[in-house]
């Protein structure tokens, strides 16, 4: 049971003394549960305008909701800038200004928040005080749940769309290799990297054709090759190809020559048809200059060859000469004698001419020797079986600084190469004779610094060497080290195929990107140009306009609504300014699809498109929010409920007509009790809140109550007792009370059982009362007997005056019709009287008889009005018609155009809401033409009279409405007998007082009500629920 307490005595005046001024403000900053912010604005120059607010101050909740520090350094936008475009900082600026307590409710998904958030904020001297709540550690509904999952994924598959885009960006821009993509069929450059961009310089690539950009490349097949793949869609691989540009924009008309490896592979679209060619590339002069360098040393030396073979053959004939001469010279040794004088000329002069020829061949043998040693080409001699370095030029030491060669075998200079298949070529040139060519052969050979092999390549020619017995004595071998050329080739090689790949993967990306677009929920389009010409449109915004044709046209065109709803003006905005819009839940019934008039709600974004750095479109992907948005209205309908409830329910606590109190823990502690729980107690301090609930009342121990609470508290039953006796300390007496009361026990929402809620009512004085309640009942009975026999009785006088009523309206329907005749006799006679009879007395006879007259027709029209009230109470269920409002006014009008014209009167209509109704036509007449004829009678003479007749529709039921200027009455006092039968407010007119009457039973009688609104002077109003 709740423990005893007692209503607090503070009061205003003395508050401040127990929450002391300055300490009060701290204490609440620190102590609440909502976040607060304190902010100082900050002025433009002519302090009319706040531009920005230092923030002063974040309590804890505030710190934990927006994840700041308790005295952030940087201003409000500098934190949340989205607040600008999203209305919270004007909402904040609004408050300052106006000094007002202003609120805000608002679902704030930017600077790193995704909350709904409500505001209220007011001034305070100079400083602004901001609190608010969000809805982090509230459950959100299903439908929110979904959504912002659904805008995650969307976001997250967006990002990760964007990162490819960038990074396969970022892969053709950062390439070593020269990459350009060619649109169309003239090829514009739509894509250059900087080393494509490279080949020429500053000149301008992108937007121009190949032909305008790159007008040098005429008479080269570079155009007709392109226009070829773009035609047929198939690939053209270039090896080495010469291709001539003005790389320094000269305006030269002879151009360095450069060489190229590339490939041009077509770009196909949605169609499936070349949209385009990527083209990727790599320059090769240096290679195919080495490798004609390498043609050229080995033509030199081809012809350093025969040459030395020419020497040999003049040697040897000179060899044959001088053994011919040494024949004859020993033949003729006798003669020669006698001829001694001769000979020796004829020696000298052979001997001459061997000098001359020995002197020829070591000429040629010195310049072959510097031509070997001057050779760009590695050249090396080896000598007999052993291999043997006879000869080395530097070129070819060069290869192999570090080892001395001249004079050593070569397996004792190279013992690596022992197993490798160049030593084995070079013994089968020894053996055989044959020449032998290798290119790009890889020789392993040791560093003699490191110790480690190198792999190294080499091009090179071994050829046997021959002596004059034409025996092979040695071997040339010629040879070129190709290692960094290899590398090189096989680092484009390499760069080439993961160009080609990343130009694959580029071309499988904008395919993926593409169908991301196609198949995402979203709604994509692109604009270009200063009129947002529509480039593309995905399906899903196509499928917003399927009649439409929307890519070619500027969107104003396409979509007509889309200027009036501002859409237009906002992208004039982006494609000026390069700075997006973002929209948030932003109403856009010109975007909805075809056949559906509810409201559509997107969140979009405009953002500018450069190519180049140049804004050329706008781009905008759009999200359906119309489900989020009627979720979060319903939300916000449900909170409002849920607070009305929680305030009805705190009522009903506070309220309740029985004790309510609830226990915590198993010492059962106080934590609530409402005010019956409190009376009772009797007079328990209310201190008791907060204690265990046998200190709080020790005189409950023994009674068992603490045990029933523990049993409840254990199993999580229900216990309820009726009539259960109760010793309670109360008024500082120990009294005995009756109780029904129910132990429920309470669930926290993992279904752990936390307390136990009592609910009791004080039933003593009810036992005591039981037995005054029998007698009562029984008393009670035998009126109810006698009520029953008074209602019957009176259901018979009713039946009987529903008949008298009957017989009434036949009464007045039949006296009404059955006077109108001898009211017309009356009438025949008093014309016989005005025309035969001469007053003695003209002026009496002046006098009387207008004065029968107006008697005589007062008669007739009250008559006609018997007639018309008889009439309708007779008809009551006349057919209903389509009644066109105006055409029916304007026929009563005319009817009474001489009282219009009497009160110098103005009538207007507006029936737009409803133009025709459905009514009995005659009922509906009788109605204006009562109405208006009031109007118009009880006009003020000292003004025109102004009527006006309106039409609107209030829960499907059309309510006419006749308002008039005229004199008005005494609504108030005359209120009980307005639509009395003959009730007149006004004397100084003609009228029977039926009119209002029979508008009232007309109106009743279909179901309806009339309504009246009058003030005395200033005109009358009548509402009529038709």
């Amino acid at each position: 049971m709740p423990a005893p307490t007692a209503a607090s005595s503070a009061s205003p005046a003395n508050l401040y003394d127990v929450f002391p001024q300055d300490a009060l403000l701290s204490g609440i900053f620190e102590a609440s549960l909502t976040a607060i912010a304190l902010y100082q604005p900050v002025w433009d120059a002519t302090s009319s305008s706040i531009v920005d607010f230092n923030i002063l101050m974040f309590n804890a909740a505030a710190q934990r909701i927006l994840s700041q520090p308790e005295r952030p350094t940087a201003s409000y936008l500098q934190l949340f800038p989205h607040t600008a475009e999203s209305g919270v900082f004007a909402f904040h600026c609004e408050a300052f200004k106006s000094g007002q307590r202003t609120r805000m409710d608002v679902n704030y998904q930017a600077d790193g928040l995704d909350n709904y958030f409500r505001l209220s904020a007011l001034r305070v001297g100079e400083g602004l005080l901001v609190s608010f709540t969000d809805s982090a550690g509230e459950s959100r509904s299903q439908v929110e749940v979904a959504l912002r999952e659904s805008q995650a994924r969307e976001r997250a598959a967006l990002a990760e769309a964007e990162r490819q885009r960038s990074s396969l960006h970022n892969t053709f821009m950062q390439a070593p290799a020269m990459i350009c993509i060619f649109a169309g069929p003239e090829h514009v450059f739509e894509l250059v990297n900087p080393q494509y961009q490279q080949l020429v310089g500053d000149r301008p690539l992108l937007g121009r054709a190949i032909r305008e950009a790159m007008p040098e490349l005429a008479g080269q097949p570079v155009f007709g090759l392109l226009d070829e793949v773009y035609q047929t869609g198939e690939s053209f691989r270039a090896n080495e190809m010469l291709v001539q540009l003005d790389h320094a924009n000269a305006g030269a008309t002879e151009f360095e020559k450069r060489y190229y490896n590339f490939i041009y592979q077509a770009r196909t679209g949605a169609s499936g048809a070349p949209d385009g060619i990527m083209v990727f590339a790599y320059e090769v002069t240096e290679q195919v200059l080495a490798r004609q360098k390498v043609a050229q040393s080995e033509k030199l030396s081809l012809i350093s060859n025969q040459e030395l073979a020419a020497a040999n053959e003049e040697l040897q004939v000179a060899n044959e000469e001088i053994r011919a001469s040494n024949q004859d010279l020993f033949i003729t040794q006798m003669a020669l004698r006698e001829l001694n004088h001769e000979l020796e000329a004829r020696v000298a002069d052979r001997t001459t001419r061997l000098e001359r020829a020995q002197s020829e061949t070591e000429r040629q043998r010195s310049r072959l020797e510097r031509f070997f040693m001057q050779a760009p080409a590695g050249i090396c001699i080896l000598d007999g079986p052993d291999l043997r370095f006879e000869l080395v030029n530097p070129a070819f030491q060069a290869l192999f600084p570090s080892r001395r060669l001249q004079g050593r075998p070569i397996l004792d200079a190279m013992p690596e190469i022992a197993e490798h298949v160049v030593y084995q070529s070079l013994r089968k040139v020894y053996k055989l004779g044959i020449t032998h060519e290798e290119f790009d052969m890889l020789i392993p050979l040791q560093n003699p610094q490191t110790g480690r092999l190198e792999e190294r390549y080499f091009n090179y020619t071994q050829q046997a060497r021959f002596d004059e017995n034409g025996q092979i004595d040695g071997i040339m071998v010629f040879a070129f080290e190709v290692t960094e050329q290899l590398q090189t080739r096989q680092r484009n090689q390499a760069l080439q195929a993961e160009a080609l790949h990343a130009a694959e993967q580029l071309v499988r990306q904008r395919e993926t990107l593409h169908q991301v677009f196609e198949q995402t929920p979203a709604l994509v389009f692109i604009a270009r140009g200063p009129n947002h010409f529509i480039d593309y449109v995905n399906p899903a915004y196509q499928s917003l306009f399927p009649d439409r044709v929307l890519v070619g046209k500027p969107t104003a065109e396409a979509i007509p609504e889309s200027v009036e709803g501002g859409f237009v003006a906002l992208l004039d905005q982006v494609f000026a300014t390069n700075k997006p819009y973002f929209g948030s839940e932003v109403l856009a019934n010109g975007h909805a699809a075809a056949g559906d008039s509810r409201p559509r709600y997107l969140n979009f974004t405009y953002q500018a498109y450069q190519e180049n750095g140049v804004t050329v479109g706008v781009s905008s992907f759009a999200f359906d929010v119309t489900e989020q948005v009627q979720a979060r209205q319903q939300a916000e309908a449900l909170q409002a409920e849920v607070s009305r409830r929680d305030a009805q329910l705190q009522d009903l606590f506070e309220q309740a007509p029985v004790a309510i109190a609830v226990f915590r823990g198993p010492t059962f502690i106080i934590e609530l009790a409402n005010p019956g729980m409190r009376e009772l107690w009797g007079e328990a301090p209310i201190e008791a809140l907060g204690k265990p609930l046998l200190e709080a009342m020790p005189e409950l121990q023994g009674q068992g109550f603490d045990t029933l609470l523990r049993q409840v508290l254990n199993t999580g039953e229900t216990y309820s007792a009726q009539e259960q006796p109760m010793q309670l300390l109360r008024y500082g007496q120990l009294e005995t009370i009756v109780l029904d009361f129910v132990y429920q026990p309470l669930r926290e929402s993992n279904g752990t059982i936390t307390g136990v809620a009592v609910v009791a009512t004080e039933v003593s004085e009810q036992m005591a009362a039981r037995e005054l309640l029998a007698r009562a009942n029984t008393e009670l009975l035998a009126a109810n007997q006698a009520v029953s026999t008074r209602n019957e009785e009176l259901a018979t006088a009713n039946a009987q005056l529903v008949r008298t009523n009957q017989d009434l309206d036949n009464f007045v329907y039949a006296a009404s019709h059955d006077l109108k005749q001898p009211i017309n006799n009356l009438a025949g006679l008093i014309e016989e009287i005005r025309v035969g009879t001469v007053f003695n007395d003209p002026e009496e006879g002046s006098m009387l008889m207008p004065m029968v007259d107006d008697a005589l027709r007062q008669l007739a029209t009250t008559i006609d009005d018997l007639a018309a009230v008889g009439q309708a109470q007779r008809m009551p269920n006349l057919p209903a018609e389509t009644v066109a409002l105006d055409e029916l006014t304007q026929e009563v009008l005319q009817t009474l155009q001489p009282q219009v014209q009497a009160a110098r009167a103005r009538v207007t209509t507006d029936f737009a809401a409803r133009p025709t109704i459905t009514y009995a036509r005659v009922n509906l007449r009788t109605i204006l033409l009562n109405l208006l004829s009031n109007a118009l009678k009880y006009s003020d003479p000292a003004r025109p009279a102004r009527v006006h007749l309106s039409l609107w529709v209030e829960e499907g039921r059309p309510v006419l409405l006749v308002e008039d200027n005229g004199l008005g009455f005494d609504v108030q006092r005359h209120r009980s007998e307005l639509f009395h039968l003959f009730r007149r407010f006004h004397d100084h007119t003609e009228g029977t007082g039926v009119g209002l009457y029979l508008v009232n039973r007309i109106v009743q009688s279909n179901g309806g009500r009339v309504e009246v609104e009058s003030e005395i002077g200033e005109g009358t109003t009548f509402r009529v629920y038709l």
